[in-house]
């Protein structure tokens, strides 16, 4: 499947009709700020373990392109907290749905933190 398909498949378990349209980072999602597919296990993992990297819903999570952007740059700054944001899709994932208020103030406390990191140190 492609990524458009899997974020297809996903809107439709994820965000149900009448929910806030967040991506999994807490940024709205827009016709200028459009949905992308973050692998959570990185493709070139999952090809050095000779497994499919083929977008799956299981490893995937719902960004926005502007979220996935920070995500890589956090990535690059501060291995920890890149690390916490895909325990948190993991986590999005295994409930299956659109995410608990306990899991959206997580989400937000981390987007707290990545936009402050990012302002001061990862540019």
């Amino acid at each position: 499947m492609t990524n458009s398909e899997i974020l297809r498949k996903m809107k439709k378990i994820y965000y149900p009709e009448g929910s806030e349209y967040l991506d999994w980072m807490g940024f709205k999602i827009t016709d200028s700020n459009i949905r992308t597919y973050h692998h959570i296990v990185k493709k070139v993992v999952l090809n050095e373990e000779n497994k499919d990297y083929t977008p799956t819903i299981s490893n995937g999570a719902y960004l926005s392109k502007k979220s996935h952007e920070l995500l890589h740059r956090i990535e690059q700054g501060d291995k920890d907290l890149y690390e916490e944001w895909n325990r948190i899709f993991s986590l999005i994932v295994e409930i299956g749905t659109y995410p608990p208020d306990d899991v959206w103030n997580m989400i937000f406390e981390l987007q707290e933190k990545s936009l402050e990191l990012d302002k001061n140190k990862i540019r």
